[in-house]
């Protein structure tokens, strides 16, 4: 198993917005985390034609050794058997994305969108 990073596209183009993305797969299923403190929005997509009944799900740490499960506005943990978007309420360190359940020939696109509390002036 290895840890998938995430390919980052400056979605705004002043580095203001971005967005980091993670193929998460039967076989390579934790993502790397993400350090997400100078985030002020953080919003996560999941979306796949072959979930293979895998659970994808988002984790937080606050020393990059223990992760948590995060949760959404109503305090519901976030995870997902099938595409869907959800926005995370806890600011911690680390982010990360991870197959809690890794399905059979799953093949998950998890997207991050993170914006800056005070974008970067140009």
């Amino acid at each position: 198993m290895a840890i998938v990073n995430p390919t980052i596209t400056d979605v705004s183009g002043d580095g203001s917005v971005m967005m980091f993305t993670y193929a998460l797969t039967t076989a390579d299923h934790t993502g790397a985390p993400l350090e997400w403190t100078k985030w002020a929005d953080r919003t996560v997509l999941f979306q796949s034609v072959a979930w293979g009944g895998a659970t994808a799900a988002v984790e937080g740490s606050n020393d990059g050794s223990v992760y948590i499960g995060l949760a959404d506005g109503q305090g519901t943990a976030i995870t997902k058997t099938a595409n869907g978007l959800e926005t995370a309420v806890e600011l911690t360190r680390y982010m990360r994305p991870r197959l809690t359940t890794v399905g059979t020939a799953a093949a998950i696109t998890v997207s991050v969108i993170c914006r800056r509390n005070q974008p970067m002036r140009t």
